[in-house]
């Protein structure tokens, strides 16, 4: 009898527990839904620009339009319909009046701009000026006002993922790079280019860049950054146990690139496996995630090291009458030698990440060099293919369509890269963005939240130089002595597809 009382009581009391452990679940769900619904609020609230620079005190007509025309990057995400060309062509009637009558175009992008611009004919600058504003202006207005009803919009997702931080222990003992002795101004640029490039220049922040000399090759550069990294790691090249050749632009089609930098560097007997990541300007970022994964196997050697090297020459695949892409990018190549980290060593990987969205595939692409449209004619392979011509074997790019891209989709993925990146830099010590442009840094900083102090920028004096841009700027940042062993960097980027790329380490 007291054992089958003492049975109910604990079957009533147990029955009690379920019943309650299920309330305070539901509970716990309802506050976990309405705390994830807020948060999505405020993220999607955030990606509005936070303020109108045309706005700020003491500005006259010029400075209002001028403000206006800095910031116009941040708000590309926003503009609808033909918005995007009727700021340019307000831009150009204000800055050089009429169009020229025999002005020719070249492709759809550029008949369509030139139309924009002949739209405006016979306006004066200060119309064209006071209309630029206010078309941005109502914009901004637009954007906030439909911040707070997209709150139902997917536009930052929180994906469950099994482990927050990776903790793979690998550590960066050496960085090096290699810059072209020959230095480029805009102004040799604009003369390359025939004129007409100042708007480009200011917009895509690059004062100066370095150019490959004629026969210089990738593989001799990247020799150069890699010998460079060693000697900062107190490596001995032969005692490497792996290669990874991480570039965007190849010296030629084949063999790869890691053969190349590996017989460069006086290895080519030496059986180190030397191998190749090509995802454009993300390049560097894979080949670190791959070089770390490697070092956690358990088949490494103890006191393994690997040596990432990122190598770009553009300079010779650059439309160099193509204002938008001539002004933009440089050449050089970057390396670091990584190590298993000891246990007490705090150096981390915490935290990979790559989307790709296939839907930009066509925003930035060189169209020619490959299977799709060879050098020879399908039919007759002695025979050149006309569709093979000069614009297909030249960089392409539609960097409004881009940014325009990014802003939609960055906050996310910085989100599920870490959380709370797409709101600030919280514990983060440094930024090491790649290099896109001028104003791509600042509409993404802004767009992001992130105090452009703790963001490293090398765009001014280098240019892009595509996968090479985030080794070079991390290079920098530990050879100025801004990162220090402990600190906790974001390496991140966009390369061609359109992907999305970051590293969290500390350093």
């Amino acid at each position: 009898q007291r054992s089958a009382l003492l049975h109910t009581e604990i079957t009533t009391a147990t029955t009690q527990d379920f019943t309650d452990l299920v309330a305070l679940a539901l509970a716990c769900a309802t506050l976990i839904v309405w705390w994830a619904w807020s948060r999505r609020s405020l993220a999607v609230a955030a990606a509005v620009p936070r303020d109108k620079p045309w706005e700020r005190d003491g500005l006259d007509e010029t400075g209002r339009f001028e403000a206006a025309v800095r910031s116009a990057p941040r708000w590309l995400a926003f503009l609808a319909g033909d918005e995007p060309q009727t700021l340019y062509g307000l831009y150009k009637q204000a800055k050089l009046g009429d169009a020229p009558p025999g002005m020719k175009s070249g492709g759809l992008k550029d008949r369509v701009k030139l139309g924009a611009w002949r739209k405006q004919a016979g306006r004066s600058s200060a119309e064209c000026r006071a209309d630029y504003v206010a078309l941005l202006d109502g914009v901004a207005t637009r954007a906030a006002a439909a911040a707070a009803p997209a709150i139902g919009r997917d536009q930052v997702t929180f994906q469950p993922t099994r482990c927050r931080d990776l903790g793979l222990r690998v550590r960066i003992v050496g960085t090096g790079n290699y810059v072209p002795e020959r230095v480029v101004t805009n102004e040799e640029v604009t003369a390359r280019g025939g004129g007409g490039f100042e708007a480009s220049t200011v917009r895509s922040g690059v004062a100066e860049r370095r150019f490959a000399a004629p026969g210089e090759r990738a593989s001799t550069m990247a020799a150069h950054a890699s010998r460079a990294a060693l000697e900062a790691a107190g490596v001995p090249p032969e005692s490497l146990w792996m290669i990874v050749n991480a570039s965007g632009t190849n010296e030629q089609a084949i063999p790869d690139g890691g053969p190349l930098l590996q017989a460069a560097l006086g290895l080519g007997g030496s059986g180190i496996r030397s191998v190749s990541v090509h995802a454009t300007c993300l390049s560097f970022l894979v080949g670190l995630e791959m070089a770390s994964s490697a070092l956690e196997r358990a088949d490494c050697p103890p006191g393994a090291h690997v040596l990432v090297c990122s190598s770009e020459i553009t300079s010779r695949h650059v439309d160099p009458c193509d204002s938008h892409t001539a002004t933009l990018f440089g050449d050089g190549a970057a390396a670091c030698v990584l190590r298993r980290a000891g246990w007490r060593e705090g150096s981390r990987l915490n935290a990979a990440r790559v989307e790709t969205y296939g839907e930009g595939a066509a925003l930035t692409q060189a169209r020619g060099g490959g299977t799709n449209l060879p050098q020879h004619s399908p039919e007759d392979h002695h025979a050149p293919n006309p569709a093979s011509d000069y614009a297909a074997n030249h960089f392409e790019m539609d960097g409004a369509g881009a940014l325009r891209l990014v802003l939609q989709h960055g906050r996310g993925f910085m989100e599920r890269l870490w959380p709370g990146l797409s709101r600030s830099l919280g514990s983060i010590t440094w930024a090491v963005p790649h290099q896109a442009s001028g104003l791509a840094l600042e509409a993404i900083l802004d767009a992001l939240g992130w105090p452009a102090e703790r963001a490293i920028r090398t765009i001014d004096t280098l240019g892009n130089c595509v996968a090479a841009s985030i080794p070079l700027t991390l290079h920098e940042g530990i050879a100025s002595g801004k990162i220090r062993r402990g600190d906790k960097c974001v390496l991140f980027g966009t390369g061609a597809g359109l992907s999305f790329g970051g590293i969290v380490l500390t350093y």
